[in-house]
């Protein structure tokens, strides 16, 4: 009896091999086909980039009038812009923003960011139920933040990372191990410096902390830390985002927080 059960044992280890070397082998499949269909899709050399917007655009965002941004583009050296076909003035956002510096010099108000005595405003956009439009209503609050001229910082923490796709990181080959925020709050001695895992985007003024499946391994690793004395004492799980970001403090005036969907909605 015993030589059968040590057999029935092996046995089954055998068939547990046998499919994770299927599953491993599945997804190496896949991931391939994956790279093979993006490739397809898009050109290796392929990045997003930022209409330019008219001058009744800029004016808008300004709180100016259209002829008067015109009149700062056909007057003032340090105002750039494009003419199209047909004559018309289009700025890009760093122009815009260059626009924003020259009202500044004589009206501060112009000047959006923090004031003496701010500090760094976090915001989280989340909700219970997966479908809701999160990371619709950060990425939209994020974008339009820059358009003000306020230095953002998008921190994507969902582990399917939409939010990183949208800013033109793609998550199964733009972003590599540790270069989530699980990098820099990880409990061993591969953790990062938060500035090294934060990316430029295509929108000036906005940069982007970016997401990947990598995000779940904090939550492996949480129980196993704290079970750990010689390293339960290296900082709260629950505050180590928070002490992440705190090392940016004097970076950006906000940061938007495109949480994790829950695991079952």
């Amino acid at each position: 009896m015993a030589n059968k059960g040590a057999i029935a044992g092996e046995g089954s280890k055998s068939r547990t091999a046998s499919i994770d070397e299927t599953i491993g082998h599945d997804a190496s499949i896949l991931s391939a086909q994956l790279q093979v269909l993006f490739e397809r899709l898009f050109s290796p050399h392929a990045k997003k980039s930022l209409r330019r917007f008219t001058s009744g655009e800029v004016a808008k965002l300004l709180g100016v009038t259209d002829s008067y941004v015109r009149h700062l583009a056909t007057q003032e050296d340090a105002v750039t812009s494009e003419k199209t076909a047909n004559g018309r003035r289009t700025f890009s956002l760093e122009e815009i923003n260059a626009i924003r510096q020259h009202l500044g010099r004589t009206k501060p108000a112009y000047l959006p960011g923090r004031r003496e005595g701010d500090h760094l405003q976090v915001i989280a956009v989340t909700n219970f139920k997966g479908g809701s439009g999160k990371t619709t209503s950060a990425i939209h609050l994020a974008q339009f933040l820059a358009l003000r001229g306020y230095r953002v910082l998008a921190l994507d923490l969902d582990p399917q990372a939409s939010m990183s796709a949208m800013l033109g990181f793609q998550p199964e080959f733009d972003v590599g191990e540790n270069q989530t925020l699980y990098g820099a709050i990880r409990y061993d001695d591969e953790a990062r410096d938060v500035r090294e895992i934060v990316c430029k985007t295509y929108f000036p003024g906005l940069d982007l902390i970016p997401g990947n499946l990598e995000l779940h391994e904090f939550e492996h690793d949480t129980p196993r830390a704290l079970a750990d004395s010689e390293r339960a004492d290296s900082g709260l799980f629950f505050m180590r985002v928070g002490n992440a970001l705190a090392q940016l403090e004097q970076d950006y005036d906000v940061v938007v927080i495109d949480c994790r969907r829950p695991l079952a909605s």
